[in-house]
């Protein structure tokens, strides 16, 4: 009788403190999961966003949820918002953290001086205190709207081209009528015109020991040389004087 007594108070106290833990378990989960979101770790290259700019973003959103409620794709679509994104993920981390990878648009140039191309041709637009201070992206490009992705694809083949000489493009611009300028980074202007360009590029490297030597030789400085000449070519010195020279293309 005493050992059935026990068994059943030993049945009893276990059967209690499963409930109980249970009844813990269940409470704690409830208040993991009914807390706000509180945490963010943010990751991926970012060249313009900061970490302000999130924050501000989620400001907007008012307060967050909880773990369990809130909608993640309510913030990635917030953050997609800004103009150089490319692509957000936004998931949840246990037990209150949210994580945000981010793609930016990879910034090349300016184009037609309002707005930035990206590697691929995109353009956004991003803030001018934000350009202020952009160190990478160098050179500018110009064309007629819709004229992006031919005068990128130019840049890339004129720019490897010149490479061969160790000349760097600062500009490229293609008007209306489809006629080509360089300006390289001494400001030496360039007058491709609409045809041949990749070969008047190469003339111009043929002829370029030559027009040094006369550099050299005057102590003066190229304005622009105009290659748009069946033979030869007209260059604009510093000092406005034009002087045609001639070789065999």
């Amino acid at each position: 009788m005493r050992h059935q007594l026990l068994d059943w108070i030993l049945i009893s106290v276990a059967t209690i403190s499963i409930v109980w833990s249970a009844y813990k378990i269940r409470e704690w989960i409830h208040n993991v999961c009914c807390s706000p979101v509180s945490y963010m770790i943010v990751t991926g290259k970012r060249h313009y966003t900061t970490d302000i700019d999130i924050n501000q973003l989620i400001v907007k959103l008012g307060v967050l949820g909880t773990f369990i409620t809130q909608d993640v794709n309510i913030i990635q679509k917030q953050i997609e918002s800004l103009p150089w994104i490319q692509q957000v993920s936004v998931r949840k981390q246990w037990p209150d953290t949210l994580k945000v990878h981010i793609t930016e648009y990879i910034p090349l140039a300016y184009w037609n001086d309002l707005q930035t191309i990206s590697t691929t041709g995109i353009i956004f637009r991003v803030p001018k205190e934000y350009r202020d201070n952009d160190k990478k992206v160098i050179p500018s490009l110009y064309g007629p709207e819709g004229s992006e992705r031919v005068v990128l694809a130019n840049y890339y083949v004129l720019n490897e081209i010149l490479k061969s000489i160790k000349f760097q493009i600062k500009s490229v611009q293609m008007d209306t009528r489809c006629s080509w300028q360089l300006v390289l980074q001494d400001n030496i202007h360039l007058k491709l015109g609409r045809n041949n360009i990749i070969g008047r590029l190469y003339y111009f490297i043929k002829i370029y020991p030559i027009l040094i030597q006369k550099i050299n030789d005057h102590n003066t400085c190229i304005d622009y040389i105009d290659l748009r000449y069946r033979s030869g070519c007209a260059v604009r010195w510093g000092s406005h004087s034009i002087t045609p020279v001639l070789c065999s293309k």
